[in-house]
């Protein structure tokens, strides 16, 4: 493991240089490392940035190395918060070690070049960029909090968190591959009684909106707060307790009735410690007892139990496939596909959303395995999963990697 915390410790010690001067409230996309490698990165200073004053900083990870678009749904917390945002144009889907080595020049640079206030540095990241921000925070234990869009951790069980003190913000679409994934990774951290909350929205495969976003950065920093990490005042934290009423209110309205109990409870875990919520307790209580949201989550947890099942069989079939990619039987795949399809059409929402998340899920598979950066692979293992990809989305549809 290649990831050097010593990094980590020079930049709280030491003063940024201030080097460059750029320019605040624009994107600036490519910045230099230095003139020895083609590394690059895209930078966001907010408009109360101030170059004599320490700030808050969030790292971002696209799984596609694309700086800008890692950024853009970021800008919103960012003014909100005063956070850098910094977004690597090479850090992708592949070797962690890598990864690291381009992480480890990425901080060198900014810690060198801006004052950042040691305990308020973020890292967020969607997909392969995500679990590779999980990461990182495990690795250094010197974060402040994470922001997980679209996944959760590394298959590398030393990758995964347990003891470690930062906060978990995670954020996935109820049409996203990884969404029994994320539930599971909540319920997980709920056992070592880490600091987490999972916010999910109607959203596939995709970077979430920046209005998620603003809402996993509202309460990391109440997080922030609870641990001394940060100072806020009494009207501070009650514009974040009215702003995030306001959202839960407006699922309500709009009847999203598991979005509704979720954005209550979160409002009630985050803010109970400083207001009487004995109404939100009721309204939950009540909410709780509506018919149709007792036959949404009791359709919800039948659903999950049956992808759990679908995503084994599905995995099994496509490593049988993929090592023997002469004997391939497509015929299956066309039957198997067929039905998935057909639970699109269902008049149960969440079977719809089931169907569209495995079809997502072995649209990526292939994606990965045919991916050079992810495997080596030849030429009959691309034909195989170049095929399947095609099955799943004839146009060749990308927007799980959006």
């Amino acid at each position: 493991m290649k990831l050097k915390v010593s990094v980590f410790l020079l930049g709280f010690i030491v003063l940024g240089n201030a080097q460059e001067t750029f320019e605040i409230g624009k994107i600036i996309d490519s910045i230099k490392i230095s003139e020895s490698t083609k590394e690059t990165f895209a930078l966001y200073l907010p408009q109360s940035f101030n170059h004599t004053q320490p700030s808050s900083v969030v790292y971002i990870f696209d799984p596609a190395a694309r700086g800008k678009v890692g950024i853009k749904p970021f800008i919103k917390a960012s003014e909100r918060y005063n956070y850098i945002l910094v977004c690597s144009n090479n850090t992708r889907n592949g070797p962690y070690e890598r990864n690291f080595d381009i992480t480890d020049r990425l901080f060198d640079f900014t810690f060198s070049n801006f004052q950042i206030r040691e305990n308020q540095v973020f890292l967020a990241g969607f997909s392969g960029g995500s679990r590779l921000a999980s990461t990182i925070a495990v690795l250094t234990n010197k974060i402040a909090g994470v922001v997980a869009c679209g996944a959760g951790f590394s298959s590398n069980p030393n990758h995964v968190p347990s003891t470690q003190k930062f906060s978990y913000a995670a954020i996935c679409g109820n049409e996203d591959m990884n969404y029994v994934e994320m539930i599971k990774t909540k319920r997980y951290l709920q056992n070592f009684n880490f600091t987490q909350t999972l916010i999910t929205y109607n959203g596939n495969h995709s970077w979430p909106h920046e209005e998620e976003i603003l809402k996993a950065f509202d309460w990391l920093e109440i997080q922030a707060y609870k641990k001394g990490k940060k100072t806020k005042t009494d009207e501070q934290i009650y514009k974040s307790y009215q702003s995030n009423y306001a959202v839960a209110v407006e699922a309500e309205k709009n009847e999203r009735r598991l979005q509704t109990i979720e954005n209550y409870q979160r409002l009630l875990d985050t803010y109970q410690s400083f207001y009487d919520l004995d109404s939100i307790k009721t309204k939950l209580k009540n909410l709780k007892k509506d018919k149709l949201y007792i036959k949404t989550i009791n359709s919800l947890s039948k659903v999950l139990e049956e992808e759990i099942k679908q995503t084994d069989k599905f995995n099994l079939r496509f490593s049988e496939d993929y090592k023997n990619p002469k004997k391939v039987n497509f015929s299956w795949w066309e039957r198997e596909l067929g039905k998935l399809r057909k639970l699109e059409n269902s008049k149960d929402s969440e079977i719809q959303k089931m169907g569209m998340r495995m079809r997502y899920k072995i649209f990526a598979r292939a994606y990965e395995k045919s991916s050079p950066n992810l495997n080596q692979v030849n030429r009959l293992e691309k034909q195989f999963c170049d095929t399947i990809r095609k099955m799943v989305y004839p146009e060749f549809d990308k927007k799980w990697l959006r």
